[in-house]
């Protein structure tokens, strides 16, 4: 039964002022109720071609020789079979442009193992290294040969013996002259791949002023450049400063560029253009890592993005997603749809942070839901280590409506600061979780109320459903209707949708003398104001690797409790 008082009364009459005033000139009609559903975000998703793995048959047909050949390497060598399809494709294309015949290749079937770019780059190093005729097995053997003294290598006539290879190595550098003593006098027992290296060093140090703690840096975490072919490793510099206009600095800070393979860069210059009307130039510039993926593997993953509804702007929001495997991003993108607190946020332009620290997003939100935690953010998600520990620790179970301002605008077509400026008449509208505002809105419009009515009583998205349709229940008995005593109208029908809602979001604030906490539910009504005693797992030294974004401590102690 509701209560009677003056108080209420005249609340009553103010909330429902435009109501009875436009009822009591006319009774409007009934407004019949628009069937209207929300959008809803994209999903189509793009599938990949089922990859079957090898068999003898497809070696056949594809590559040649005969299928028993291609029987017997597929036993001895069963790892071969995880190869993809492509990827070998590509392999044979490239050892066949080094005129290698598939009788040669048969001879050493797992250097199909390696991708096409390692292959052609390995066949150069040992041509710049003197090497005259590179078999299969050479090829195969590329980091034991490059591992063995010169005079080895030349003993076992891999390499002419009247040759000068340190000569022949400087001579690859056309950019720069390196010193003469660093060619006349080498002593020749020493491993290929350490001559290899003091030219590089040399050559780095003068082309990019490298200093010899740059240098120790550069072989202690990017070693793998010194497998780099001396022509790739000038090329891709060349390239690096003229065209995309990389200062030395900003080239020595992101050194591992210089695995980077030029054309394949040159490829993404060309085919790729432009993403959201940027050019790929400045991209690569930004997020140089960016020029480390192939150009086949960027295509597919922008058509992977652009298939699931995301638009380009959200990729500039969030480059990194460029620098993971295209399978990778369909995987993770087929997965945001898997999970509610995820899915919900479909329409963000933000939306790929939880594509590239989707691991660490799901750890979390696991964690947070541990803690009965709500209000997790895309913000809180994805942020870095520190700020995700002082939102645990503070215990402010509260977001800043930023995720359900782009959800609502996106929905219902309005202006951002036009809905936070309604919404933020609320005191609590901050303290609901972005999925329980959709799914109060999709409770709504199933009830057939409109986008328009909905908008017009925007702050009935943050109360419970179940609050919601109880009234909508009572607001079916004549007898509760007409204990409300509203002027001028004898039942529910009399009400447009809109009003309806008005009249909802009345008799709930009603039970709760009009201080917004009609939003709480009886779970959720006690807050937690010191958290601290919930988070044993936070030890007051952050560790930054771990994946929750602290590391818990192993004796920690509770002393709260």
């Amino acid at each position: 039964m509701l209560r009677k008082s003056h108080s209420q009364a005249i609340l009553l009459v103010r909330s429902l002022g435009d109501i009875t005033r436009g009822l009591a000139a006319t009774k409007k009609p009934t407004k019949k109720r628009e069937n209207v559903k929300p959008p809803k975000a994209p999903t189509k998703e793009s599938e990949l071609p089922v990859d079957e793995s090898l068999n003898p048959g497809y070696l056949t047909r594809t590559l040649g020789s005969n299928y028993r050949v291609w029987a017997a390497a597929l036993e001895k060598h069963p790892e071969l079979r995880t190869v993809k399809r492509k990827d070998l494709q590509n392999a044979f294309n490239a050892l066949k442009s080094l005129n290698y015949s598939v009788d040669d290749i048969v001879t050493k079937p797992m250097i199909m193992y390696y991708n096409a770019s390692t292959l052609s780059n390995r066949h150069s190093v040992l041509l710049e290294c003197g090497l005259q005729e590179i078999s299969i097995p050479t090829l195969f053997k590329y980091v034991t040969v490059i591992n063995r003294p010169i005079n080895i290598l030349k003993s076992y006539r891999y390499i002419p013996y009247d040759l000068n290879v340190s000569r022949k190595l400087a001579a690859s550098f056309t950019d720069v002259e390196l010193p003469k003593h660093l060619h006349e006098s080498v002593d020749e027992i020493i491993p290929l791949k350490t001559l290899r290296q003091t030219l590089l060093n040399e050559y780095l140090s003068r082309r990019l002023q490298m200093s010899d703690e740059d240098l120790a840096k550069m072989w202690r975490v990017y070693g793998r450049v010194r497998h780099k072919s001396f022509q790739s490793v000038q090329d891709t510099i060349e390239l690096l400063t003229k065209e995309l206009n990389f200062p030395d600095e900003r080239l020595r800070k992101n050194i591992f560029l210089l695995h980077a393979d030029a054309d394949n860069v040159r490829r993404i210059l060309q085919e790729i253009p432009t993403i959201d009307d940027m050019d790929i130039k400045q991209i690569g510039f930004r997020r140089p890592k960016i020029l480390m993926s192939s150009c086949d593997s960027l295509k597919q993953t922008l058509e992977h993005v652009r298939a699931f509804g995301i638009r380009e702007n959200a990729i500039m929001r969030c480059l990194e997603v460029l620098t993971l495997g295209p399978d990778t991003v369909l995987e993770r993108l087929r997965d945001l749809n898997e999970i509610e607190e995820f899915q919900v946020l479909g329409t963000n332009p933000r939306i790929l942070r939880l594509v590239h620290y989707q691991n660490k997003a799901r750890l979390r939100l696991d964690y947070l839901n541990q803690l009965k935690v709500r209000c997790a953010s895309l913000h809180i998600l994805s942020c870095g280590s520190e700020a995700f520990a002082k939102f645990a620790r503070d215990g402010s179970d509260r977001t800043k409506g930023r995720d359900i301002i782009f959800y609502l605008s996106n929905l219902m077509f309005k202006d951002q600061q036009l809905l936070r400026d309604l919404l933020s008449r609320h005191p609590n509208w901050c303290h609901i979780p972005l999925l329980q505002v959709k799914q109060c809105l999709e409770y709504l419009l199933s009830k057939k109320f409109s986008i328009d009515d909905i908008f017009h009583n925007i702050h009935l998205l943050v109360y419970p459903i179940k609050r919601i349709e109880e009234k909508l229940f009572l607001l079916q008995s004549s007898d509760y209707f007409e204990e409300l005593q509203l002027p001028n109208v004898s039942d529910v029908n009399a009400l447009s949708n809109s009003q309806i809602l008005t009249l909802i979001l009345y008799l709930i604030e009603s039970e709760f003398h009009f201080t917004g906490d009609g939003i709480w539910t009886e779970q959720h009504s006690h807050h937690v104001e010191n958290f601290n005693n919930l988070l044993p797992d936070f030890p007051e030294s952050l560790n930054k690797v771990y994946k929750y974004g602290v590391k818990p401590a192993e004796k920690t102690v509770m002393q709260h409790v």
